[in-house]
């Protein structure tokens, strides 16, 4: 699995790309800026506002959790029951790029080009309760092929908002994040 290099090290129109992921969550960011209040999450998988979004996740702040992003040019047919938790939120595009990056705006993993606009994203986790400790694995090596928390991003062009949902789930991590 790929390390988070900075600056960020791939640009898409479509397809896919597997990342590497770390802190306790990432931000998909899409030019949005931050207004500075309070966003807590409503359902323990994300939280943000129109032009950004940040993903939870289950491991240590440092721990690395391998992520899969697709850019796709429409919805996906079906809801792949296989993941834990599985949520679609709306993401306002407003440069045609979303960049995948740490908590606090930094260490790029990503940045994807797209149409600005409006687009529509599905989170998928897996294993968020089992994610890893840095007391389970003493100091920091390359752990990502050992952690069993994984995270898939979708993006496609949406034509209309739509509220928030969660489409599978929640999982355990999310019942006790509440």
């Amino acid at each position: 699995m790929p390390e988070p290099v900075s600056p960020a090290r791939a640009i898409v129109q479509s397809g896919s790309v597997d990342v590497v992921v770390r802190y306790g969550y990432y931000n998909l960011w899409a030019g949005g800026e931050r207004s500075g209040a309070d966003t807590p999450s409503r359902d323990g998988l994300l939280f943000g506002e129109a032009g950004w979004l940040a993903v939870i996740c289950g491991s240590d702040s440092c721990v690395p959790v391998p992520c899969r992003v697709e850019v796709l040019k429409r919805m996906p047919p079906a809801v792949d029951r296989g993941w834990d938790m599985v949520g679609e939120y709306d993401l306002d595009i407003l440069q045609g790029v979303l960049t995948v990056m740490g908590d606090q705006g930094d260490c790029p993993h990503l940045t994807l080009s797209s149409a600005p606009g409006l687009h529509r994203v599905r989170v998928h986790v897996r294993n968020r309760d089992q994610g890893l400790r840095i007391t389970d694995v003493g100091p920091l090596v390359d752990i990502s092929p050992i952690n069993p928390e994984e995270h898939l991003i979708q993006l496609w062009p949406a034509s209309h908002a739509r509220p928030a949902e969660v489409l599978l789930g929640p999982d355990r991590y999310a019942l006790s994040y509440r």
